[in-house]
């Protein structure tokens, strides 16, 4: 099964001589060892632009290889820096604002209204420029790089559904690990949109009943300052190539070519397969984007599913994404049963979750073009995501096995549906 395009982006196909087997990898059963392998391989920095990443496609294209593809598809795109250098410094304006709207308030609610609407501009680019749904470039060349998503694919007899597993083979580093990350965007975010509204409810109701409360303007105030000082240390969480990404996101890639191995050794009735690697989802989830741009139109969204894999291979309790944003959206009902039920037979333990800010993923550009997607992850290790530490200590064997069986279960429970 070979996907098409009349998109305008470069397609190349590599054709690789068919390896012999590795003698210790049975073809009738998914193996976790292989896996275990193929990460420890992937354990090293992978910034998109840097030369780990053209080794790390050059690991990934053999690995499919040694799955017994001799046809690789290649997907090359641009990618950028640039959401993430703008995003460092929006903060900055969007801060200012919000101590300048505390201020203005005690003069006069006409003008303190006038500034409100400022920041809920300034706070809408931001969030239109991280939900964009195409790539956006900077104008300094140096910003910019080439890169690829690399997949291979197994088509069934009938064909009357399609499966995408789909993970991420870069890496970055941070100045802050992603749960602090994830609290400060929080933070900022949430204590910026509530401040805005309380300052617009009192700013009206000033208009219609004048009223002047030191204590209260002296407490606004305060709450704004502390809120945009936390919001600037977005600023200072720098993008580098220090983390060697054993858990996001090596493992995943090695599950998903894994599994490319097993099922083109044991091809099903009815689900086509395909197994996507993309790059640039540390940046700005590109090769996401670029997929489904560029395919969306010749996959069917009542029968095709997009299963994420993303921060797996701790040997604790697996996480399944299935809701997202504000308001709270589904992504899919189907796969969420689906999952659970398998979990159920398999004796894995399994929790929903919800993300509703602050932690993006491959998954969003899928749900955001109305297919139904899931986002499967694992416990612990997000303290030492994107740090130094995010090292093969994360991944355990065990972990890995769980999410294979379950990603076998709920294949074929989609195959006999």
């Amino acid at each position: 099964m070979e996907l098409k395009s009349k998109m305008d982006v470069q397609q190349l196909e590599t054709r690789i001589p068919k390896k012999q087997p590795n003698k210790y990898v049975s073809d009738l059963s998914l193996n976790d060892e292989n896996v275990y392998r193929i990460t420890e391989k992937l354990v090293f920095p992978r910034l998109v632009g840097s030369e780990g990443e053209k080794k790390a496609i050059k690991i990934i294209l053999e690995e499919f290889g040694k799955a017994g593809f001799n046809t690789i598809h290649r997907d090359k795109f641009k990618t950028s820096f640039y959401i993430w250098i703008v995003l460092r410094y929006m903060f900055f304006p969007i801060g200012i604002c919000l101590v300048l709207c505390a201020l203005v308030f005690f003069i006069n609610p006409w003008l303190s209204l006038g500034v409100i609407l400022l920041n809920f501009y300034i706070a809408k680019r931001a969030l239109s420029l991280a939900s964009d749904c195409e790539i956006r470039y900077s104008k300094n060349e140096k910003n910019n790089f080439e890169t690829e998503n690399i997949y291979s694919s197994v088509e069934s007899n009938n064909s009357k559904a399609k499966v995408v597993f789909m993970a991420h083979w870069d890496t970055k580093s941070q100045t802050f690990p992603s749960h602090i990350r994830i609290l400060i965007f929080i933070i900022s975010a949430f204590g910026i949109l509530i401040m805005l509204a309380t300052f617009l409810i009192l700013s009206i109701i000033q208009l219609i009943v004048p009223f002047n409360s030191l204590v209260l303007n002296n407490i606004l105030f305060s709450i704004c300052v502390v809120i945009a000082l936390i919001s600037n240390f977005n600023y200072f969480n720098k993008t580098g190539n220090k983390s060697s990404g054993a858990y996001d996101n090596a493992a995943a890639v090695g599950t998903i070519i894994e599994l490319a191995r097993f099922y083109k050794n044991n091809p099903k009735d009815n689900v086509d397969l395909i197994f996507l690697c993309t790059s640039s989802e540390e940046l700005n989830l590109g090769g996401a984007k670029v997929f489904i741009q560029k395919y969306k139109n010749e996959l069917n969204k009542s029968s095709t599913y997009f299963i994420n894999l993303d921060l797996i291979g701790g040997n604790e309790m697996i996480r399944l994404v299935t809701s997202y944003g504000i308001p709270r959206k589904v992504s899919s009902q189907k796969l969420k049963d689906l999952f659970f039920r398998s979990a159920q037979e398999l004796k894995i333990d399994i929790k929903d979750i919800y993300v509703p800010t602050g932690a993006w993923s491959d998954y969003m550009p899928i749900v955001q073009e109305g297919f139904e997607a899931c986002w499967i992850s694992s416990q612990p290790g997000l303290k030492c995501v994107h740090t130094r530490k995010d090292n093969m200590n994360l991944v355990s064997k065990v972990g890995i096995k769980n999410v294979l069986l379950l990603c076998e279960c709920v294949v074929d429970k989609i195959n006999n549906i």
